[in-house]
């Protein structure tokens, strides 16, 4: 199967539900510790701004967008589906979307629900959709290559890209002003806890879906 079960990640797991639970309650309660939280890692980002750095972040921002996660996904799910990966395709781009859609409704809830308590002028973009797209797909990739690589050193170093490239992200999503670091938490947490959600659905669900007529050929 190439979704193979870590019971060393399922801590973190609990651990990352834990820390979206409270982020969002923290959050929803306009809590002033967070705000100064925020404020601090944007003033620690942003205290040497120059034009170099400007154009890094946004070169990096455009990137890592959602539309461009979106884009990666589709582009992966073709990938899979032409060489016989048809399940684990279409549970790609399932989690990934279903995943964003989440994220939209948390944040739907914080801004517009329970009687406008949070309101959009605070600034609050909770869970910051621009990291989700990237943690959902890093996530979904570190769990289907990683574990494939037999020599160690490689798969540390896609790890260590892995994570520069969402920390890249999350400075860039800072630096410009777009999320504040509450966003961001919230975001890694939730699409972690989300990918590893549908990683236990996919070995749960997968053999019984090589029943569908046309995913008979497929690998799982």
């Amino acid at each position: 199967m190439l979704i193979k079960k870590k019971k060393k990640i399922k801590p973190f797991f609990y651990i990352s539900v834990f820390l979206l639970f409270l982020n969002y309650c923290l959050v929803f309660q306009k809590n002033l510790f967070l705000h100064k939280l925020d404020l601090w890692a944007y003033f620690k980002i942003t205290k040497n701004m120059n034009i170099s750095q400007a154009m890094f972040y946004n070169i990096i921002s455009k990137l890592s967008s959602s539309r461009m996660a979106v884009i990666y996904t589709i582009l992966l799910f073709i990938m899979l589906y032409f060489i016989k990966w048809k399940i684990p395709a279409i549970w790609l781009i399932c989690t990934v979307s279903s995943g964003l859609i989440v994220g939209k409704i948390i944040r739907y809830s914080l801004r517009h629900g329970f009687s406008k308590r949070v309101e959009p002028e605070i600034g609050y973009a909770f869970p910051g959709i621009h990291v989700l797209g990237m943690t959902l797909l890093v996530a979904i990739v570190y769990i289907i290559l990683v574990p494939y690589f037999k020599d160690k050193a490689l798969s540390y170093l896609v790890v260590f890209v892995l994570g520069i490239w969402v920390i890249a992200t999350s400075f860039a999503c800072i630096y410009l002003g777009q999320l504040h670091l509450s966003d961001i938490i919230g975001a890694i947490t939730l699409g972690f806890s989300w990918v590893y959600l549908g990683s236990v659905l996919y070995r749960r669900k997968a053999t019984k879906l090589k029943e569908i007529f046309f995913l008979k050929d497929s690998n799982i």
